[in-house]
């Protein structure tokens, strides 16, 4: 998972530019579409607008009208891209045919640096003022590949002819759809599509074209909102705000479900600013979806998961739920336990099912919804880095360990821990046996050692956590006395833990 450690980082791979462009059709309101190869490492199956990177032969040496060099070779790759994507060229000057643009089609795609050239054998150019720009997106920072793109959107009087690449090549189908229909499909899980076109399309169908394209230009990783939003899947927004946490966690994902009625999950955030943000950006996703938030949902009760809920709940006039033991601090919280669920209204059914899952916290619920089948587990994993049990904050290793055990046996389409990366499909059941294999390897150490004679936490620290910097030994030191706890519950003999155990309690 090296390549997931950057999660809400300014340090993941470096985007690659990129330019995408909405084929928008004015009289009936269609956009074109592509689907990418299944069997592409980048979003494979996918359905999206025509784009792709920007190259070093885009030199913008075409393009008339653009405001400075950069946007001509942004203007020269959309224009390129759409070409061999769909057959579109989107170009002005002398009369085109398939003739002409047939063979150069598929020899630009062979060759990319032919695609300028070819404009000006044939007295084409680009002319910036088609193109109106519609946002700016960076993948984000989790993701081992990045891109950032450039959006455009480009009207036509009708729909165009268009062909795709072929089966074995990178664009395999192409389609023309409104905005509506686009979204229905997604709904329905009959098409796939990444945040920012899924962004797009809600505003299209939602607002006048002019309105929405100025809506479209304040995309939420630059309009000061929050960094790294996804939505996944539709109705499901992820979003990491900023909060005090462990490291290697910077941020924690709050997750907002449904589409009528809105359920947030775990808004963790303690920095005003970073509230007036986030305030900002679920008012957008509101207005994108059509809905108002309902309900505030807890995994549990640590601040880096519900600091923001009681400002949210008032603001909002909606109920706080979470586990009795997880509502000591919300007076007027409503309980939920194992096995029950949360029905949100909305096109297709929302049912949150509430699953009781304790040992970093007593109070600890992870949310499966059935629907998408997304599990929200809160702090059973990180992805990176690992969860504290802390015995001196309620926590218990053994209780921890069986609730992974029963997460494991699920099978949710995609899980969201509480820090870190999203996981897809057999990652977050994987990941749960990974963390319990990890903690019973450690567990070991600390047996073993123990049965050398080994009495204090200073003499075990340097054993057990042989891995781990110095610096980071404090934390260790708070683990390592959860394990100790578990042994002193029978899986060690008694004599061998019982002056250990008892002087960790002590902190010596």
């Amino acid at each position: 998972m090296a390549s997931w450690l950057t999660y809400n980082s300014a340090d993941g791979a470096t985007p690659r530019q990129a330019s995408v462009v909405i084929l928008y059709e004015e009289s009936g309101g269609s956009v074109l579409f592509v689907r990418r190869n299944h069997a592409l490492a980048f979003m494979g199956g996918h359905h999206a607008f025509p784009g792709g990177r920007v190259s070093r032969f885009d030199t913008g040496r075409c393009v008339h009208n653009a405001s400075d060099d950069e946007t001509a070779g942004y203007l020269t790759a959309a224009a390129r891209e759409v070409f061999e994507e769909t057959g579109v060229l989107l170009a002005r000057g002398a009369a085109r045919s398939e003739e002409i643009c047939g063979p150069a089609r598929y020899e630009i795609l062979q060759n990319p640096e032919h695609f300028e050239p070819f404009l000006e054998a044939e007295n084409f150019y680009i002319d910036a003022s088609d193109f109106a720009p519609a946002g700016r997106w960076i993948t984000p920072s989790f993701s081992p590949m990045r891109f950032d793109t450039r959006y455009f959107l480009c009207r036509c009087k009708a729909c165009l002819p268009v062909s795709p690449m072929g089966p074995e090549e990178e664009i395999t189908e192409v389609c023309w759809l409104t905005p509506q229909q686009a979204l229905e499909k997604r709904g329905l899980g009959e098409m796939t599509l990444s945040t920012p076109p899924a962004f797009v399309l809600q505003r299209l169908a939602t607002f006048p074209l002019a309105e929405a394209l100025e809506r479209l230009r304040h995309t939420p990783g630059f309009s000061d909102t929050l960094i790294d939003y996804i939505e996944p899947a539709a109705g499901i927004h992820i979003v990491p705000v900023k909060a005090h946490t462990l490291p290697p966690a910077t941020h924690t994902n709050c997750v907002i479900i449904g589409e009528t009625e809105l359920a947030i999950i775990d808004p963790g955030i303690q920095d005003e600013a970073e509230r007036r943000r986030f305030s900002l950006h679920l008012d957008d996703i509101c207005e994108g979806v059509g809905g108002r938030p309902t309900a505030i949902l807890l995994t549990h009760a640590h601040p880096d998961h519900c600091a923001f809920a009681a400002g949210l709940s008032g603001h909002y006039g909606i109920p706080i739920y979470g586990h009795p033991e997880a509502l000591s601090q919300f007076p007027g919280g409503r309980p939920l336990r194992d096995g029950a669920y949360l029905e949100l209204a909305g096109v297709r059914p929302w049912r949150i099912r509430c699953l009781h899952t304790p040992g970093h916290h007593p109070g600890h619920l992870c949310f499966f919804e059935n629907t998408t089948r997304t599990l929200v587990c809160g702090d059973m994993v990180a992805n990176p880095g690992t969860i504290m049990i802390d015995n001196d904050a309620d926590g218990d290793m053994d209780l921890y360990l069986k609730s992974l055990e029963r997460l494991s046996a699920l099978e949710p389409a995609l899980t969201v821990p509480g820090h870190g990366a999203p996981l897809i499909a057999a990652a977050g059941p994987a990941l749960f046996r990974a963390t319990v294999e990890h903690r019973l390897r450690r567990e070991e150490k600390v047996r073993k050692a123990l049965e050398t004679g080994v009495r204090t936490v200073e003499e075990l620290l340097p054993l057990v956590y042989d891995d781990t910097p110095v610096a980071l030994y404090p934390l260790a030191e708070r683990q390592l006395r959860a394990h100790l706890k578990r042994l002193d519950k029978g899986r060690c003999p008694k004599d061998t833990t019982a002056d250990i155990h008892e002087s960790s309690r002590r902190g010596t």
